[in-house]
């Protein structure tokens, strides 16, 4: 049995664009942990690391991590902790080098949390917050299992917004299925303008082994979406993004379609208003192709589907 006394207790998982931060795991699992298409911390209880573990963890990290610019804390929503400016100023303290320090944050602990006290916490030293969106599409949260809905995830982004956090929303692609394609699409622009972000993120739904999404997947009751289908949400999406100053991005290879292995769409990435009608214009150039090719077109649902890719 690993012996947390001895060693640093790393997180196992972190945003993309975290790669290179160091990190520090100030809290174990999700509070919530009932996502449908989640299998992330299936496996664990959650729970609050003591406080003297957390900070024997920042003082290794400061010399694994030596001279780091990004910091991410670890697992999901570890805003929940009541000492959580305590840490994020004994982080600082310790990575003074650090631009910036981040975390996942829910939606509801955020509105809970409300701007006041999400201040006090960007002041001790947090500057972005991760949210998963997924959907602004009600009935589509409900389907996912969100356990928030769309006001309640424009409330919470808002309090972080007002708090002067940077605020980085996740849409999942493919997450209504093709039976509310229009509907996840629509809604989740509808909250993303109302919330204004830093950064918006795609990520493709892939229905993960074990998961409960699985389940409905094999009994019929939720239905994949094809390629085409997934491209065409997306455009729908961004063509109704009314955003002002956000930075877009499709960081990750689940957002990949090949066809007969040739990769024609890597996702779509600018900063928003101003490269909205290039984006529109490389996603309308990848439905053309791909609508009509007869060769076997692919991306990462299929994929994993096939067996021939793993967890994501």
């Amino acid at each position: 049995m690993f012996d947390l006394r001895k060693g640093y207790d790393f997180p196992p998982f972190r945003p993309p664009n975290e790669a290179s931060s160091a990190l520090i795991r100030v809290t174990r699992g999700c509070p919530w942990n009932r996502c449908e298409f989640c299998t992330m911390y299936k496996g664990t209880r959650f729970q609050m690391r003591p406080l003297e573990d957390v900070k024997r963890d920042v003082d290794t990290a400061a010399e694994i991590f030596l001279g780091s610019r990004t910091v991410f804390i670890a697992d999901s929503d570890s805003l929940v902790r009541k000492d959580i400016v305590e840490i994020m100023e004994y982080v600082r303290e310790k990575f003074p080098d650090a631009e910036r320090i981040t975390s996942y944050g829910r939606a509801r602990t955020l509105r809970v949390l409300g701007p006041e006290r999400l201040k006090r916490i960007r002041e001790a030293g947090l500057t972005r917050i991760h949210m998963g969106l997924e959907s602004g599409d009600k009935e589509t949260l409900e389907m996912m299992q969100k356990g928030v809905g769309p006001e309640e995830m424009i409330a919470g982004g808002k309090a972080a917004r007002e708090a002067g956090l940077d605020l980085s929303l996740y849409v999942l692609i493919g997450a209504g299925g093709p039976d509310r394609l229009r509907e996840h699409a629509l809604g989740s622009a509808r909250v993303c303008n109302a919330i204004d972000p830093d950064f918006i993120r795609l990520r493709t739904l892939v229905v993960e082994h074990a998961s409960s999404l699985e389940a409905k997947l094999k009994q019929g009751t939720f239905r994949t979406t094809t390629p085409l289908q997934k491209l065409e949400e997306v455009r729908t999406f961004v063509d109704a993004l009314e955003v002002t100053d956000c930075q877009f991005a499709s960081d990750h290879f689940a957002n990949y379609i090949w066809i007969d292995h040739e990769c024609v769409y890597d996702g779509i990435a600018g900063h928003l208003p101003g490269d909205k009608a290039r984006m529109l214009a490389k996603l309308d150039r990848a439905i053309e192709r791909i609508g009509s090719t007869d060769g076997d077109v692919q991306d990462v649902t299929i994929l994993h589907e096939r067996g021939l890719v793993g967890h994501l």
